[in-house]
């Protein structure tokens, strides 16, 4: 038994040399990209352009007489582009110029350009669902330029521009969408794909607009409407925040209402949070109609007008004023996409499907989108005014008390 156990013990230990990381790479031997931004040319070739990281110059800042800091040559990521038929076989010739491999799982957004976008970004797609190191949590972004330029930026507020763009996102400042969450979209019936808008905007008010894109950071501002895999137009900031009420991922907006000349003029500004949205949909004599509950709780924020929001039937009035403002908003979004784009980006058709999975795959799954076009939506808002700071009269009401 002592004999058995020692020659386990043996055993055990010659095979330790064999175990490890066999496919191991070390960190040295990478060139680890943290955005991507993929054009089409006029000849039909693919332009992608890489941002990678420098993995010296992200360290802490060292004082000047160290050679560190963002001085000279010393920048943290360097921008590197090439064309090709493919994805692929772009990359393949970028790697060709480049002293490390190309390593895409850290890769922050991907940013997709419009002559691309509106030809169709099925096949850039498929690039990164079958490549094993594709981020599926990047971030998808599109441009109404080329995708490129948006990665040519000086860094202001992070060592990397791309983390910039990221930080924004993270701040639900428009549409939140992931690759993986893109894909989905795409794949599913019942909803169309839809993605947040980059643009370059100057860095400083009055600045020219055709300024280098040094001059300029990166925005999230409107949104990408797509119909299958095909760009058919933008939302502004404005239809945007009607795409995020009914898709129920808006966390928080400011409103500003103005109030009419018969009641003292002015306006009103609240921040709307803790907004929920709830879709039902309703089938009567094969017409579908669609019921959409909103309920939110808004805090007031700015008060330039008459009203005394110390009377209970003056935040009743307040409260109806932000229905009336949030449902126009909506609707202007819905007729938008219903009337102009034809395109589901609100995922009501999904609604349907859940509510009556038998008659959406009997009628309407496969004429959804002459249904949507005209489909009746009918918005119900319910506001509610929780906090209305630390005063009830406005500045306007006190000064002209005091006259």
């Amino acid at each position: 038994m002592m004999m058995r156990k020692l020659g386990i013990l043996v055993l055990i230990i010659a095979m330790l040399p064999m175990t490890g990381c066999w496919s191991r790479v070390e960190l040295n031997d990478l060139s680890i990209v943290t955005a991507t931004a993929i054009d089409k040319m006029d000849d039909g070739n693919y332009l992608l352009t890489l941002q990678i990281a420098v993995p010296l110059m992200l360290g802490p800042a060292e004082g000047s007489g160290k050679g560190g800091g963002s001085g000279g040559g010393n920048k943290p990521t360097v921008i590197v582009s090439e064309k090709g038929e493919t994805i692929m076989d772009a990359c393949r010739k970028l790697q060709e110029k480049l002293p490390r491999r190309l390593f895409f799982s850290h890769s922050r957004i991907i940013v997709i350009g419009e002559n691309l976008a509106r030809e169709g970004v099925a096949p850039v797609l498929d690039f990164f669902t079958r490549y094993r190191e594709s981020r599926l949590r990047s971030y998808i972004l599109f441009s109404k330029g080329k995708a490129g330029d948006i990665l040519n930026l000086n860094a202001k507020w992070e060592k990397v521009s791309a983390e910039e763009i990221r930080e924004e996102e993270k701040r639900h400042i428009g549409l939140q969408i992931y690759l993986k969450d893109f894909i989905h979209m795409l794949l599913t019936d019942g909803i169309e794909p839809v993605a947040a808008q980059v643009t370059l905007k100057p860095a400083e008010e009055g600045s020219e607009e055709g300024s280098s894109g040094q001059d300029k950071n990166a925005a999230i501002s409107g949104t990408a409407v797509l119909h299958k895999d095909k760009l058919v137009g933008w939302l502004d900031d404005t239809e945007t925040r009607g795409v995020l009420w009914l898709r129920n991922e808006l966390k928080t907006s400011y409103v500003t209402v103005d109030i009419p000349k018969e009641k003292g003029g002015g306006r009103f500004t609240v921040l709307v949070f803790g907004a929920t949205t709830k879709i039902k949909p309703a089938i009567r004599n094969d017409k579908i109609k669609i019921n959409v509950e909103i309920h939110t709780e808004n805090i007031l924020f700015e008060n330039n007008s008459q009203l005394d929001i110390s009377k209970p039937q003056v935040i009743q009035y307040i409260e109806k004023e932000l229905e009336q403002e949030i449902r126009k908003r909506i609707e202007l979004t819905l007729f938008k996409a219903q009337k102009t784009f034809n395109s589901d980006i609100f995922g009501l058709g999904t609604a349907v499907y859940r509510a009556y999975p038998k008659a959406w795959n009997r009628q309407y799954k496969d004429r959804w989108d002459d249904e949507f076009s005209r489909v009746e939506v009918d918005i119900h808002p319910h506001t509610k005014v929780v906090r209305t700071g630390l005063t009830n009269k406005s500045m306007i009401m006190v000064e002209e008390e005091n006259k």
